[in-house]
């Protein structure tokens, strides 16, 4: 039985030796196995397209990673505007530059709701769209509030002036 057993480890041990070496390498927020190099099939570059959908899959938008712009806007009465969300220096730093498109979806996949109230509704309204309208002369805040997925929130604010 213990001649068996040594046999075993033994060709566990030989197996082991045999197997490709791994070599493990950081990419944006996953962590991904590669092979030597001398094991590259032609075809396999290593980091593709499907690894590009996980990275967006796995991003999670936080408060740091988004900002309401314009965060200042002169407007006459009787004009408008609209508040939107972009990607923050922090996020384009962390995962560069987005296409419109995959931006929105990120939003679509990680924010539950967004508000946006006034401060001084008579200066400036805002309506459930983000779409300012100055009203009359003044200085109003509009407060945008973004609930994410995870229950957090973050609050940007644009401070409105109106002329005449």
């Amino acid at each position: 039985m213990r001649k068996k057993l040594l046999v075993l480890g033994l060709a566990a041990i030989v197996g082991a030796s045999s197997l490709p070496a791994v070599n493990i390498s950081a990419k944006p927020a996953i962590m991904t196995a590669q092979k030597d190099d001398d094991e590259w099939d032609d075809e396999d570059s290593g980091w593709d397209e499907e690894d590009d959908d996980f990275v967006e899959e796995c991003t999670e938008l936080t408060k740091g990673y988004i900002v309401a712009s314009p965060a200042k806007k002169t407007i006459q009465a009787g004009k408008s505007f609209t508040i939107d969300l972009y990607p923050s220096d922090a996020f384009e730093d962390e995962y560069g530059d987005l296409p419109d498109e995959e931006w929105d979806e990120l939003i679509d996949e990680n924010i539950d709701g967004i508000t946006f109230r006034s401060t001084r509704s008579s200066v400036a309204a805002v309506n459930s769209k983000g779409k300012v309208k100055g009203k009359k002369k003044g200085t109003a805040i509009i407060k945008t509030t973004v609930t994410f997925r995870d229950g957090s929130e973050g609050t940007y604010k644009t401070k409105v002036y109106v002329t005449r």
